[in-house]
């Protein structure tokens, strides 16, 4: 075995390990709400859904004052 052998060997090793590793936190901190309890959430989620709403309304009003 030469040495561009046991460097590419030693490489893909490096690179699978690292490939894994940022998988697996990545798929971790996904899964995971950030540490927010279940009230928080359900007030992001209002928020948004009243941000989409007034979102849509605004577009809707553009359409008409376009017409």
């Amino acid at each position: 075995m030469n040495t561009n052998q046991l460097f590419n060997m030693f490489g893909r090793m490096l690179t699978r390990h690292l490939m894994n590793w940022g998988t697996n936190k990545a798929i971790d901190r996904m899964s995971k709400s950030g540490g927010k309890t279940p009230a928080q959430s359900a007030q992001n989620a209002k928020a948004m859904r009243q941000n989409s709403k007034r979102m849509r309304q605004a577009i809707d009003m553009i359409r008409r004052m376009s017409r």
